[in-house]
C-alpha cells in the first residue's frame, strides 16, 4: 500500500519524536547489538582513519551512535539523512569534538541527496534503502560513493522475524479497529461512565437498556481479546490497547465525556501511524531475487556484491549487502 510523501514524513516524525534510536525496540536497547552491531562494526574496522560516512534513513542516529562508540576520539565522520524531522536525544549528549563529527540532516529525501560527488568512502543505511524509490535513490547512493568506496546495508527480509511480527501485529489493529470491535465499544462506553459519577446518572444507567447493552459488548470484547492473545506469537498490542481502553473509561469518570473521547481519538491516530509503520516494513521487505537485484546494481560491472541473511538469536532478521565498488 503506497502512502503519500507527507503523510509518511509526518508519521515517522512523531514515532522519531517520542525518543526512541531505532525501530526494533522489542529486540535491542537504546542500541543494536548482537550479530548487528557486530555486522556494522567490522564495516568501521575497514575504513581509514578520516573516512567520511553516509547513512542514509538514519532514524535517530542509531548507525551513527555506533560509530562514535566504535571510534570515539577517532576521526571518522558521518552525515546523516532521514526523511522525518530528527533531533536525536543522545547528539546533544556527546562531547562537542564527536558532536562535530556528526551532521544529521532531516527531511531529506534518498532520491536527491545534497552532497558532492564521490564524497563518501563508505554509504550505509539499515532497514532503510528499501523504503526509497530504488530507481531514483541507488543513482544518487552511487553518485556520492568514492570509486573502490564501500556501501553495506541491512535490509528487510520477506521472511525476517520483524516482518512475520508485522503482519501479526496488523491483523490485531485491525481486529480491534473494525466496526464494532474494541475501539468502538470504548466509545459506546465512555458517556455511560462519564454519568455514572453522579448518584443521579447512576440512577439513571438502571433501566438503560442501551448502555446494559454497550456493558455487555465491552466485557465480550474482553474474553475475545484474551481468546485471540493466547494464540498469538506477538499479543502486546491488544493489551497495551485494553489497558489504555480502560484508562480512558477511567479518565471519563473522573474528568468528564468530552476529555475521554479526545483521548480516544489520540489513541486511534497512534494506532493510525502504527499501522502505516507495520504496513511500509511489510511492503518494501526483500524476497530473495529483489535483494539479489539491489546488490547487483549498486556493485555494477566491476565492483563486488556479497548478498548474505543476518540472524540474532537463532531468528532471521534481515538481508545484508556488502558492496566494494570499483576504484576508477
Amino acid at each position: 500500500m503506497e502512502h503519500p510523501l507527507d503523510e509518511r514524513r509526518a508519521v515517522w516524525t512523531r514515532y522519531w519524536s517520542q525518543g526512541a534510536t531505532h525501530s526494533c525496540g522489542g529486540s535491542y536497547g537504546s542500541r543494536y547489538e548482537g550479530a548487528l552491531a557486530q555486522f556494522w562494526r567490522a564495516a568501521f574496522a575497514q575504513l581509514a582513519p578520516g573516512a567520511r560516512v553516509l547513512d542514509i534513513a538514519t532514524g535517530n542516529g542509531a548507525l551513527p551512535q555506533l560509530l562514535v562508540d566504535f571510534d570515539p576520539d577517532g576521526t571518522l565522520a558521518c552525515d546523516a539523512i532521514d526523511l522525518a524531522a530528527l533531533a536525536p536525544a543522545w547528539f546533544d549528549q556527546l562531547p562537542p569534538a564527536r558532536r562535530a563529527r556528526l551532521h544529521f540532516h532531516g527531511q531529506q529525501a534518498a532520491e536527491a541527496l545534497p552532497f558532492a560527488d564521490a564524497g563518501f568512502d563508505l554509504v550505509m543505511s539499515q532497514y532503510g534503502l528499501e523504503y526509497t524509490d530504488l530507481a531514483r535513490s541507488v543513482p544518487e547512493l552511487l553518485r556520492v560513493c568514492a570509486p573502490g568506496g564501500q556501501v553495506r546495508l541491512v535490509c528487510h527480509h520477506r521472511d525476517a522475524r520483524p516482518v512475520q511480527l508485522a503482519h501479526t501485529e496488523l491483523a490485531h489493529m485491525a481486529w480491534l479497529a473494525a466496526p464494532g470491535g474494541l475501539l468502538d465499544a470504548t466509545v459506546a462506553m465512555i458517556e455511560p461512565v462519564a454519568r455514572a459519577a453522579s448518584a443521579e446518572g447512576r440512577a439513571s444507567l438502571a433501566g438503560d437498556a442501551v448502555a446494559q447493552g454497550a456493558r455487555a459488548r465491552f466485557n465480550d470484547l474482553q474474553t475475545a481479546l484474551e481468546q485471540q492473545a493466547a494464540g498469538s506469537n506477538c499479543p502486546d498490542v491488544l493489551f497495551e490497547v485494553r489497558q489504555s481502553a480502560g484508562a480512558i473509561l477511567a479518565m471519563a469518570g473522573r474528568e468528564g465525556r468530552a476529555r475521554a473521547e479526545a483521548a480516544l481519538a489520540a489513541l486511534r491516530g497512534q494506532l493510525a501511524d502504527a499501522a502505516l509503520r507495520l504496513e511500509e516494513l511489510r511492503d518494501y521487505a526483500l524476497d530473495a531475487a529483489a535483494a539479489r537485484q539491489l546488490a547487483d546494481r549498486l556493485a555494477g560491472e566491476k565492483g563486488t556484491a556479497v548478498l548474505a541473511t543476518i540472524s540474532d538469536q537463532d531468528r532471521l532478521m534481515g538481508w545484508t549487502i556488502s558492496v566494494e565498488r570499483a576504484a576508477r
